[in-house]
C-alpha cells in the first residue's frame, strides 16, 4: 500500500521591539533589537502525515536538542552579517501551548537579532553551522543524506524541511511554513517471531539492485516502542531531486522464499508506505466472497459508487483464530474458547482502534486496556481526520493475529455489505460478563445475524451483536463491593448495548478527530457511523481483497 499525502509544518515568528539591553525589563524598551520567539502551531485539518523521526504516530514532535536556522536576506539581496544561519534550539513549551526556541533567550524567553528595515528571512530544519553564508537554494541544492539512517541522530539529520522563500514581516509577524523537502519510504513487514516474540522468524530482505543503493534494511530507521522494543515499520528518507525512482528488491524468507521487485516515483514531502504479506496465520479458504464487487452504495459524500474489488469476509470474528487468547478464560458455557474454536457465531475479543491487543482488563491479567485517560494515542495523531490504519501496523487482523493479506474492512466495504446483502435473525444466546470485569457478573443476550448475499443466497456470514466496552477497563470496587469511578470517570459496565452489533473499521472520522467510523447494524437497521471514540471496544471482522488495486 502506497500513501499520498501533502506535508507541512508551520511555525509563527513573532516580533517584539523590546530592548537589547542586558539590564532588567523595564530597561529594554528603548533599544532597536528584533526578538524572535517561534511557536509551533498545531496541524490544520488536512495536514496530512510528515516525516520527522519519534512521531508519537505521524505527527512531528519536536525534543531537546532538535535546532533550527534562521538567515536574514537584506533589500539588495545580501545576507545580513548579524542573522547569518543563528541557531534556534528547542528549549521548552510556551505557556501559550506553543514551543520556545533560544539562541541567547533574556529573561521573557525571547531571542533576538538586530532589527533590519526592509529585510527577509527564512528558516530550515535542521540546522547545520556548514550553511553558514548560504541561501535557500544553496541549502535545497547541496543538502545531502546520511546514508546510515539507523539511529535516531542520523534519521532526524536526514530529514530537511525548509520554507519555499523568504519570508517579509507582516503585521509584526513573520510566519514560516516548513515543508519536508525529502520522501520517506516507510517499509511495514508482519511476521512470525521466535519465542522472545521480537526477533523475525523469517526475516524480509533487500538485494544489490534496490535504488537508491544504500537504502538496506541495516540502515533503515526503526524506533523504540514503549515496551523497549523495536518497532516493525522500517523507515528511510530519500532526496527525490537524485532519487526521484525506488525500487525495492528482495524475498520474503519464509517456508517458501518470495522474491519481489517493486519501483515506484517519489514526490518531496510525501510518505510512501510499503506492506509486505507474510504467510497467513489463517488460511484464505476461512474468507466467503458476497459478491459484492459491482454493487452500489452511495458514499460519505453522497455519491453512487462501486468497490471495485473482490472483498473475502472472514468466516468468524477475530478471537477466534488458533493462536489467539482471552486474558481471563471463558465460562464453560460461554461461546468461543481460549484456543481459537473457529465459532461463526462468537464474538470473539474487543480491541480499540488501532491497539493490536485485547481491549478490556480485568485487572487480575497483567493486560492494561484503554479508557480516555489512557488511551496509546493520547492526540488521536495516528491518522488524521478521514484517514485510515489500513494495513498498516495499528491495524490489528493484518499487523498482528491473521497477518498475510487479512485486514480490518474499510468504511465504504461495510457500505457494500449493507446495500448487497440481507440481515435475518438466525439465533440468540447468553453468556456471562466474567471476561469483561474480572467475575461472573450477570449474564447478556447477543443475537447471531445471518448476512446474505443478495446475488447469490448461497453465500453468507454468521456476525454476532456485541455492542461495545466502555473504555473504562480498570475496575475497582468500595468497600461495599460497588464498582466505584476509574479511568476516565465512568464506571465499567462491562458491554453496553449488547444486542447491537459494533464493528471497527479501518477509516477515521471525516469530522471528529478523537473518533473513527464503523458499523452499526442489526436485523431493522444498518447504519454508519462516525462517533465512535478510538479507545472504545469494538468487535472486528477481518476481510481480504484478492484482486483490489
Amino acid at each position: 500500500m502506497t500513501s499520498f499525502r501533502n506535508i507541512y509544518l508551520c511555525f509563527f515568528l513573532l516580533l517584539s521591539l523590546f530592548s537589547c539591553s542586558k539590564g532588567n525589563l523595564s530597561s529594554e524598551m528603548e533599544s532597536d533589537r528584533l526578538y524572535i520567539r517561534a511557536v509551533s502551531r498545531p496541524f490544520s485539518e488536512d495536514s496530512g502525515v510528515n516525516t520527522k523521526a519519534v512521531n508519537n504516530g505521524f505527527l512531528t514532535s519536536f525534543e531537546a536538542g532538535d535546532a533550527i536556522g534562521v538567515t536574514g536576506i537584506d533589500k539588495n539581496g545580501n545576507i545580513l552579517s548579524i542573522c547569518d544561519n543563528v541557531r534556534f534550539e528547542y528549549q521548552r513549551d510556551s505557556i501559550e501551548n506553543g514551543l520556545i526556541w533560544s539562541s541567547f533567550v533574556n529573561e521573557r524567553g525571547y531571542n533576538f537579532v538586530e532589527r533590519v528595515d526592509g529585510a527577509t528571512y527564512f528558516a530550515y530544519y535542521p540546522y547545520d553551522e556548514k550553511w553558514n553564508g548560504c541561501k535557500l537554494d544553496s541549502i535545497l541544492v547541496n543538502f545531502t543524506l546520511l546514508e546510515d539512517q539507523s539511529s535516531k541522530e542520523n534519521f532526524d539529520r536526514s530529514d530537511l524541511m525548509t520554507c519555499d522563500e523568504p519570508i517579509a514581516p507582516l503585521g509584526g509577524e513573520l510566519r514560516f511554513v516548513f515543508k519536508h523537502r525529502m520522501a520517506t519510504v516507510s517499509i511495514f513487514y508482519n511476521n512470525e517471531f521466535m519465542p522472545d516474540g521480537v526477533t523475525p522468524l523469517y526475516p524480509l530482505v533487500l538485494y544489490e539492485g534496490s535504488a537508491p543503493q544504500s537504502l538496506t534494511l541495516a540502515h533503515t530507521y526503526r524506533a523504540v516502542t514503549e515496551r523497549g522494543h523495536l518497532e516493525l515499520r522500517h523507515r528511510y528518507l530519500v532526496n527525490p531531486r537524485t532519487t526521484p525512482v525506488v525500487k525495492l528488491v528482495g524475498c520474503l524468507e519464509e517456508n517458501n522464499i518470495r522474491l519481489f521487485s517493486h519501483s515506484f516515483d517519489v514526490e518531496e514531502g510525501h510518505l510512501y508506505s510499503i506492506s509486505f504479506e507474510g504467510e497467513p496465520l489463517v488460511p484464505y479458504t476461512d474468507g466467503v466472497d458476497l459478491e459484492l464487487n459491482d454493487v452500489e452504495f452511495v458514499d460519505r459524500d453522497g455519491n453512487t459508487v462501486t468497490l471495485g474489488h473482490t472483498v473475502m469476509w472472514s468466516k468468524y470474528n477475530l478471537g477466534e483464530s488458533l493462536g489467539e487468547t482471552y486474558p481471563f478464560a471463558p465460562a464453560s458455557s460461554d461461546r468461543g474458547g481460549k484456543s481459537g474454536t473457529r465459532d461463526p457465531f462468537a464474538r470473539g475479543d474487543y480491541y480499540c482502534w488501532g491497539a493490536t491487543f485485547t481491549q478490556y482488563d480485568n485487572g487480575l491479567t497483567g493486560y492494561r486496556g484503554y479508557g480516555f485517560n489512557n488511551y496509546f494515542d493520547p492526540n488521536y495523531e495516528i491518522a488524521p481526520l478521514g484517514g485510515t490504519i489500513k494495513e498498516t501496523e495499528y491495524d490489528v487482523a493484518h499487523a498482528k493475529w491473521w497477518r498475510g493479506k487479512w485486514r480490518l474492512p474499510t468504511e465504504n466495504e461495510f457500505r457494500a455489505m449493507y446495500a448487497g446483502c440481507t440481515f435475518e435473525l438466525e439465533t440468540t444466546y447468553s453468556e456471562t460478563q466474567q471476561r469483561y470485569m474480572g467475575g461472573p457478573v450477570g449474564k447478556q443476550t447477543y443475537n447471531v445475524i445471518k448476512v446474505t448475499s443478495k446475488r447469490n443466497p448461497e453465500k453468507f456470514i454468521y456476525m454476532s451483536t456485541g455492542g461495545y466496552t466502555d473504555g473504562t477497563m480498570l475496575p475497582e470496587k468500595d468497600a461495599e463491593g460497588n464498582l466505584t469511578d476509574s479511568g476516565d470517570t465512568k464506571k465499567n459496565a462491562g458491554i453496553i448495548y449488547q444486542g447491537t452489533a459494533y464493528y471497527l473499521s479501518s477509516s477515521a472520522s471525516p469530522s471528529i478527530l478523537r473518533c473513527i467510523s464503523y458499523a452499526y447494524f442489526n436485523v431493522e437497521s444498518q447504519l454508519i457511523k462516525v462517533d465512535g471514540s478510538r479507545y472504545t471496544g469494538m468487535l472486528v471482522r477481518p476481510v481480504y481483497s484478492p484482486d483490489e488495486q
